[in-house]
């Protein structure tokens, strides 16, 4: 990735906030990626996401791993802001 427009969906949605995969997806991609660090939001999609076409499953995935990343904050003391 160099961080261009049209490099990686992954630097698209979070760093220049294009529309990937529908507006819901990529509003909690970006909610995922304040709830965790670099490493782990890179680790989680090159492991769940990549380069899927299938809007549906990135969307069932992301909402998944959003609920996940939600409840460990406030697990640990921590309200994330909506």
């Amino acid at each position: 990735m160099n961080g261009k427009k049209g490099d990686h969906p992954l630097t698209d949605i979070v760093e220049h906030e294009l529309e990937v995969y529908g507006r819901e997806a990529d509003a909690l991609i970006r909610k995922i990626a304040a709830l965790c660090s670099p490493r782990e939001l890179n680790e989680w999609w090159d492991r769940e996401i990549d380069w899927s076409k299938d809007r549906d499953l990135v969307l069932r995935k992301v909402q998944s791993r959003y609920e996940e990343l939600l409840k460990r904050a406030r697990d640990n003391g921590w309200e994330p802001q909506p």
